[in-house]
Formats: structure tokens, sequence, C-alpha cells
């Protein structure tokens, strides 16, 4: 059977694939949950999905190179517990965000360098940060919260900017400026051809372990951002407050469609994959589902996610 494809200019309907699905997700939720279409409810749902929306950025770049990060929540952690003790120390906000974002970065980094210098596995590697960084930052931090941060940033989690959360307008701008490199940028283009086919990427020149290591470093880098994000929505941060985020990033990511083989996806699909997550779990909290429920239906959904993908990707081969 002939293969039909889309028009060169119509190919970024493909980005919205899930999209019907999310529509189908809300609807069938306001069947039962009519609340669900309530613009403060929506507006919550927004809010509340913006930290693992940060976050599911970053993992979209790994994982469009094939690799994964399971440091994830515990950067997430460092992130937040740097910028809360920074600006507890300085008074400074600058500082604190400042601070909090070269740690992730520099997280990212380590962890970038040791899988393609050493030619670790991806898993393993981040498996260990998930422990190293989670264990650093309770350890710095005594396994106390860190707070409370200066009175002139908490307004920021709370803020409307014509009536839209500033947490919202924050995740929108990150999304729009990385969709950008992704697709604008020779950096961009090299992070989806070494995820398809690193051997080929590797022959026509591309650095491919520099490539490697520079999404890690975006990984930690939102990851950070997204900790940061956290701390202000808390007035503090602890050690473990990101670590139930894992699951949330990586399910938004391989829920968008991006691959887990790598070389396919976008961060448009990572945005739509984040909605989905978070009208399933509001959909679930308005119907009253217990919260074992609730892990129960998420985990079996991005395993679908998941088991879809695989069948894709042996078609594809």
């Amino acid at each position: 059977m002939k293969r039909v494809s889309l028009p060169t200019g119509m190919k970024w309907l493909t980005e919205l694939t899930m999209l019907p699905v999310l529509l189908l997700l809300i609807l069938a939720f306001a069947v039962f949950a009519p609340n669900i279409l309530n613009p403060v409810n929506i507006s919550n749902v927004l809010s509340q999905s913006a930290v693992v929306a940060i976050a599911a950025i970053g993992a979209t770049f790994v994982i469009l190179t094939g690799g994964i990060d399971l440091s994830v929540g515990s950067t997430i952690s460092a992130g937040g517990v740097t910028a809360a003790a920074v600006m507890g120390w300085t008074g400074s906000v600058a500082l604190g965000i400042l601070a909090g974002l070269v740690v992730g970065a520099l997280a990212g980094l380590v962890i970038g360098v040791l899988i393609t210098r050493l030619n670790l596995v991806p898993f393993v590697v981040t498996l260990a940060g998930l422990f190293a960084i989670g264990g650093t930052t309770l350890l710095l931090s005594n396994g106390a919260t860190i707070g409370p941060i200066p009175p002139s940033i908490t307004g920021f989690g709370i803020a409307l900017v014509a009536g839209i959360p500033a947490p919202v307008i924050l995740a929108v701008v990150l999304f729009a400026v990385m969709q950008l490199l992704l697709t604008w940028t020779t950096w961009g283009r090299r992070v989806i051809l070494v995820g398809a086919n690193r051997e080929a990427a590797r022959v026509s020149g591309i650095n491919v372990r520099g490539v490697e290591t520079s999404v890690y470093v975006v990984a930690g880098l939102f990851s950070a951002i997204a900790g940061v994000l956290m701390t202000i929505n808390l007035y503090g941060a602890n050690a473990t407050m990101g670590s139930s985020q894992l699951l949330n990033v990586i399910g938004a990511v391989v829920l968008g469609g991006t691959s887990l083989f790598g070389g396919r996806g976008s961060v448009v699909r990572t945005a739509i994959g984040v909605l989905v997550l978070g009208f399933l779990a509001n959909g679930m909290n308005l119907l009253g589902l217990e919260s074992y429920d609730q892990q129960a239906v998420t985990g079996a959904v991005i395993l679908a996610a998941a088991c879809i993908d695989a069948i894709l990707h042996r078609r594809r081969r």
C-alpha cells in the first residue's frame, strides 16, 4: 500500500496528533464532572502543570537523542534548595535564581560527560545521579526546609498577566523558544539527527559526543528552572520536593509522542503531553478517585503510550 504523506506546508500538523486525544479526554470528563470546563479550574490545571512542563522541555531533548534522564526529580530539588539558600544568605533574588540554574546545568554537564566520555549507559548514570544529587542535597540542607524566601519574588507564583497565571506565561515562552531552537537552528537539527541515526551523524561530521552532552546540560538547566519555580510556589525548598515529578516529566514527553528510541518528537508534542497528564489528574480528582487509583490509571496510560511507540518504531524499521 502506498504511504500518503502530508504536503510540505502542512507537516506541522503531525505535531498535533495528540491534540484530539486531549480534547476527547476533556470532553469525556466533562460529562461526569462539568466543573472541569470552569475557567478557574482550567487556570488551576495550567498553573499546577507549569513545573512539570518546564522540566519536560529539557527531558524532551535528552529523549530525542535516544537517551533518558532519571535524575530530573533530584535536580529539581537541588536547583530549588540552592536558590532558596542563596536568597536567604544574600537577600538577592537574582543571585539565588542564578545559583540554582548553575547547579542544575553543572549536574547535567557531569552526567553528560560521564555518558559520552566513558561510554556509560544513560539509564545507569542518571539513576546514579538520582541518588547522588538527591543525597547531596539532603546532606547539605540537613533535611530541613530552606526558607522563607524574599517576599519580592513570592508573588510571582500567583500573579496574573491579562488574567493568565505568570508561571503559565513563563512556560509558554520557554516552550516557544526551545521549539524554535529545535526546528530552526543547526544544533536542533543535529539533536534530531543524532537520535535518528548516530552513526550517520558521526559520518557527516557532527560532534555526536558534544551534542549528547549538551542535551543533558539543557535538561539539568530546565530541571533547575522548574525547581526555582516550585520554590517560589512553596515559599521555600526541601530536598525531596521534586522526587514525585519524575513519572510526570518522562510521562509527558512520551504521551506527547516523542519517541523513546530517539529521532522523532518535538517540544510542541511535549506541551500536549503535559496537558493530557494535567487534565487526566484533574478529572480523576473531580471524580473523587483515590490517590492509588490515580497512580494506577496514570501508569497504565503512560505504559500504553510507550507500547504504541515501540510498535510504531518496529514498523518504521
